[in-house]
């Protein structure tokens, strides 16, 4: 279970999309003659000179390379996002007070413990968990492949009430939020069905 970059993409998209709409408006309204009433020269048939003349400025190839690296930045940075990642919390303190000791426990390790805990669960064929939070305020987010034969409410009331409740005992705080995805086995005649609870 990864986290992926579907909002950053959403925005990009519609930064991307506008941008698009907004030279195609203008071009628009040079083809159809209506930018001719803000800037003379920019007309259908009009003499494209004054373009030219700026493009053949020295620093318009200065502009148009720092243009194409601030470009291809955002592509690169975009690129990288695309990358799915888990993103566990940072490891938790589990004493209120340093100065009588200090116990560290890392998110994998217990998010291990409670997929130990939701493969033993009748029904569970795999199941992947991520801890995110603090420690004071933790959350799950858990996916778990149920077998399609198996009752699908039994594994989500024993997933969230047992393997739940003893996360929430073991952390010795209350679980703020738990995501549960299930979905069901797949077989070779039947594809792989999700169902998201929140």
């Amino acid at each position: 279970m990864r986290r992926t970059a579907a909002a950053a993409n959403r925005t990009g998209l519609i930064i991307a999309g506008l941008i698009a709409l907004l030279l195609g408006l203008a071009v628009l309204a040079i083809g159809f003659g209506f930018a001719a009433s803000f800037v003379p020269t920019l007309t259908a048939d009009g003499d494209l000179g004054s373009v030219a003349t700026v493009l053949a400025m020295p620093f318009s190839a200065l502009i148009a390379l720092v243009v194409a690296l601030i470009l291809a930045i955002i592509g690169l940075r975009w690129l990288a996002a695309q990358v799915p990642r888990k993103d566990f919390a940072k490891p938790f303190r589990m004493q209120a007070d340093a100065r009588t000791g200090l116990t560290t426990v890392n998110a994998e390790v217990i998010a291990e413990a409670v997929t130990e805990d939701l493969e033993s669960t009748d029904g569970v064929v795999d199941a992947q968990v991520i801890l995110r939070g603090t420690a004071r305020s933790p959350e799950l987010l858990i996916h778990i492949d149920a077998d399609e034969r198996a009752d699908i409410d039994a594994v989500i009331a024993e997933a969230a009430d047992r393997v739940t409740g003893n996360a929430s005992l073991a952390l010795d705080a209350p679980l703020r939020a738990v995501a549960l995805e299930v979905g069901i086995a797949r077989t070779r005649s039947r594809r792989q069905r999700t169902v998201n609870l929140q």
